[in-house]
């Protein structure tokens, strides 16, 4: 399966590309050349002929190019909205069978302004900020060639990455060089960033090859338990919770020196782990497994 992936200088992109390169033919695509791929080709997405010579033979391409973007509205739409539209009708010309959308969970908000919890791919979206707004009209587009062109696409409404020191290539944990605290926290903030380079190949791998999931959203990110009926306590006692679903975490994040503090908002991860077929390779209770592991406890 070839698959191109827009995007591939940035910070997601350079570690997906590896990933995914342990399962398919993989092709980088950036506006900035890549530094030590020899598959990162240069190209500007808002030149149509550009990407439409790039998509040429591809069976799928991951699109994650985007411009976090603050005041710029122009500068955004054209990265953020255009752009996509050009990633979309490439795809249409060179029948290219997949798109993958990356879009956000800022899409419908910053995460206190949604009416319920926990926030699902059903929210109804009222974007806060404009690049939550271009990432919800890029989902608008991609599903509009979806339905007008027959274009298998797939959303990934994405929590994000930040990588944590101490996860290795594999997927592992080099816990003498770890930052604990860290990797503890992307279970205990909102946010829920995924931070294993290995999940983001499984994620975006999924998304781009399984059958039956065209025209689908799913929330990504790492992998967490909680209901609507955890909302109050999550906010006032995160503590009882996480013992109620992890009995005696708390006390080992009290042994490793790491605070458990509010969590105001939280996403349902069901449907990536039910459809999609994704689960974050750790959730909080195998972290805390691990840690004891290693430090003899």
């Amino acid at each position: 399966m070839k698959i191109l992936v827009t995007g591939a200088s940035g910070m997601v992109g350079s570690r997906l590309l590896p990933q995914l390169a342990k399962r398919f033919d993989v092709t980088g695509l950036d506006v900035q050349p890549g530094e030590s791929s020899s598959n990162v080709i240069q190209a500007d997405l808002t030149e149509y002929e550009q990407v439409k010579a790039a998509a040429e033979g591809m069976d799928a391409i991951i699109h994650l190019a985007a411009l976090l973007c603050k005041p710029m509205a122009d500068r955004s739409i054209d990265l953020n909205v255009k752009a996509t539209a050009n990633v979309l009708q490439a795809a249409v010309d060179n029948d290219v069978k997949r798109v993958v959308y990356c879009s956000s969970v800022w899409a419908s908000g910053h995460g206190y302004t949604e009416p319920y919890l926990p926030i699902d791919e059903d929210i109804p979206c009222k974007p806060v900020c404009m690049y939550g707004q271009t990432k919800w009209l890029g989902e608008l587009m991609t599903e509009y060639y979806a339905r007008m062109h027959g274009l298998q696409a797939v959303i990934i409404r994405f929590c994000g990455f930040h990588p944590v020191e101490g996860y290795t290539e594999d997927g592992e944990i080099d816990w003498e060089n770890a930052d604990i605290p860290g990797i503890f926290g992307r279970y205990l903030r909102q946010g829920h960033k995924l931070m294993n380079p290995v999940d983001l190949g499984d994620a975006f791998g999924l998304a781009a090859e399984k059958p039956g999931i065209d025209g689908q959203r799913f929330i990504v990110g790492v992998s967490t338990p909680y209901s609507t009926v955890d909302a109050a306590a999550l906010r006032s006692m995160p503590a009882a919770v996480i013992e109620r679903y992890y009995p005696g975490v708390p006390a080992i994040l009290a042994e490793a020196g790491v605070d458990i503090p509010p969590m105001p908002y939280y996403f349902n991860h069901e449907k990536a782990r039910g459809v999609l077929g994704f689960r974050s390779r750790h959730d909080l209770g195998d972290i805390a497994r691990l840690y004891c592991q290693w430090k003899g406890i």
